[in-house]
């Protein structure tokens, strides 16, 4: 990651932050946050024994498919 930019988890914790200081905040969009980087790190932080999505899609099916998507 280039050193200019911040990690997936600094700028979530800098958007948590502000939603608690600031409740009358409205953030209009997030989908900028939404990256491979991100999905990455949601997919490797997952239980290994978590259930299915509302799709059906297990971790396991889920990182064989994944591995010849192109996300970004």
């Amino acid at each position: 990651m280039p050193s200019n930019e911040e990690s997936v988890e600094t700028k979530l914790q800098r958007i948590a932050e502000k939603a608690g200081s600031a409740p009358e905040l409205q953030f209009t969009s997030l989908f900028h946050l939404m990256n491979e980087e991100m999905l990455l790190g949601c997919f490797e932080r997952l239980r290994e024994n978590a259930a299915s999505g509302i799709d059906g899609v297990t971790k396991e099916s889920w990182s064989i498919c994944s591995n010849s998507v192109k996300w970004f």
